[in-house]
């Protein structure tokens, strides 16, 4: 579709009718209200004369018809092939005239500014422009084009057909930030990106970028940039910081999955990535990021501003599942540690803690510091169910280590249930052999217990394992006295001394 100028009001842009031949165009439109009005039609090929001020050839089957009515009588200017060559036929109000000095003072004064604003024939017009004036002509001709598509069209041509200097391609950018519609902007920037990859124009191009207002566009665009040129880390860094000034979530969340796929190797292209992906507030276009992100660039550095990312989601759910995405390509390492941990603090949903939690303790190999933490992060949850569910997955591990032990317990010890807690004891008695020390700690934390059953239950099957530890089986006797049920206290003195004769 051709687009008129902006000054002007389209009464009918380029219909290209059933009826017509495939290559007839019809253009209308009218200037200060209805004072000025203009109707061309043409059809096939037309050359201009090299002042633009008539017509040089036509196709044989083809035609140029041009009506204006501006403060006076209608004037009609038809140019079609004749048996002579080519016939001219001019008519002021109806009647014929012949073409003299005051038409033709018309036709060069109308017919130039027609052709820059409906593109006839630019290709063409912009190459003789260069020959005759070179790329400042052509740019001087830009200026006066007010219609958005002929801008786009005699701007591409130059483009494509000019030898531009840095400057030129500056001024090109410059024109091409005038142009008020973002479909038309945004197709000259798709099809100017290659002219723009060197240092002394990339800057010139991403602001005309930046002056889009369509979000679609602008992502278009970018889109269209980081296919081409993704890899190149200069490139990378602009477009990502212009797809931190798209406002739309979804179009920008789209642009930064996609430039996820670029090894993010510069730390300016790193900062530009996660600037624009914290603008994000649908929390989960913002998660949508930082999962592709994880996946396709999951070295520490990037791991750490994933985590540090994380948490400024408001959704426990979607923060849940980004975290559970970095359990899988976690790292012990201390910084990535705190940024892990940080973020799992402050999720408020016991359930979703517990996801995330376990997710990390998936693997077993862990050092002591990321189980201590594990430990810590689980004191503070309130469910006494997804705190037990934790620490069970935790104890299942068996770990060596006696600080973890304690932190393992001291989690323990903050549940009320009296179930809950006496579940956590028991699989870590049943997930292997343990040290004597833990052994205690798991009876000292049974004594918490106010439940007989569930306590007897506990020290029941410590006795059986390891009661003939002499300081175990002390520390048997003593939480057995804390037991009021006869029948419960029973109970673990039969499993004790039973353990204490094999």
């Amino acid at each position: 579709m051709i687009r008129i100028p902006k000054a002007l009001l389209l009464l009918a842009a380029v219909s290209l009718s059933l009826r017509a031949a495939p290559d007839t165009q019809h253009f209308r439109w009218q200037e200060d209200g209805f004072f000025s009005r203009m109707d061309l039609e043409m059809r096939g090929t037309v050359e201009f004369t090299d002042n633009d001020s008539d017509i040089k050839t036509i196709a044989n089957d083809g035609y140029f018809r041009l009506e204006q009515w501006s403060s006076g009588p209608a004037r009609t200017y038809l140019v079609r092939p004749g048996s002579n060559g080519i016939e001219r036929l001019y008519s002021v109000a109806g009647a014929s005239k012949t073409l003299d000095a005051d038409g033709r003072a018309w036709l060069a004064r109308i017919l130039p500014e027609v052709i820059r604003e409906t593109a006839i024939g630019a290709p063409e017009r912009v190459k003789r422009i260069l020959r005759q004036q070179g790329a400042g002509g052509v740019l001087a001709e830009v200026n006066k084009i007010r219609s958005d598509h002929s801008r786009r069209v005699y701007l591409e041509n130059l483009l494509d057909y000019g030898s531009l200097n840095a400057e030129d391609l500056r001024e090109s950018m410059r024109l091409g930030r005038k142009i008020s519609s973002d479909g038309e902007k945004a197709g000259l920037l798709v099809a100017a990106a290659p002219h723009y990859q060197s240092p002394a124009t990339r800057e010139s191009f991403f602001d005309s970028v930046d002056s889009i207002s369509s979000d679609g566009e602008h992502r278009r665009v970018l889109a269209s940039v980081l296919e081409r040129y993704g890899p190149d880390r200069e490139t990378l860094a602009l477009a990502l910081r212009s797809a931190k000034r798209i406002s739309s979530d979804g179009e920008k969340a789209t642009v930064l999955v996609q430039a996820a796929d670029f090894r993010l190797m510069d730390d300016t292209a790193r900062t530009n990535y996660f600037r624009a992906t914290d603008s994000i507030s649908s929390d989960g276009e913002h998660r949508r990021v930082l999962s592709a992100v994880l996946k396709k660039n999951a070295d520490k550095d990037i791991l750490v501003r994933s985590l540090r990312s994380a948490s400024g989601i408001s959704s426990d759910g979607e923060k849940c599942a980004v975290l559970t995405e970095a359990a899988s390509v976690y790292v012990d390492d201390p910084i990535v540690r705190r940024a892990f941990f940080d973020t799992a603090g402050t999720i408020s949903s016991d359930g979703e803690r517990h996801h995330a939690l376990t997710a990390l303790l998936k693997r077993a190999d862990w050092s002591a510091d990321t189980l201590r933490e594990v430990a810590k992060s689980v004191s503070r949850m309130s469910s006494d169910g997804e705190k037990a569910a934790v620490l069970a997955t935790m104890a299942d591990a068996a770990p060596k280590d006696a600080s973890i032990w304690e932190a393992l317990i001291a989690a323990t010890d903050s549940i009320n249930s009296d179930g809950e807690h006496a579940r956590v004891l028991m699989a870590a008695l049943n997930a292997g052999t343990i040290a004597k020390d833990s052994v205690v700690l798991v009876i000292h934390s049974a004594e918490r217990i106010s439940s007989d059953g569930e306590k007897a239950r506990v020290l029941a099957r410590v006795a059986q394992r390891y009661s003939n530890d002499p300081q175990v089986a002390s520390a048997l006797r003593s939480a057995a006295k804390t037991i009021q049920s006869d029948g419960e206290y029973r109970r673990v003195m039969t499993a004790l001394d039973r353990g204490n004769t094999l």
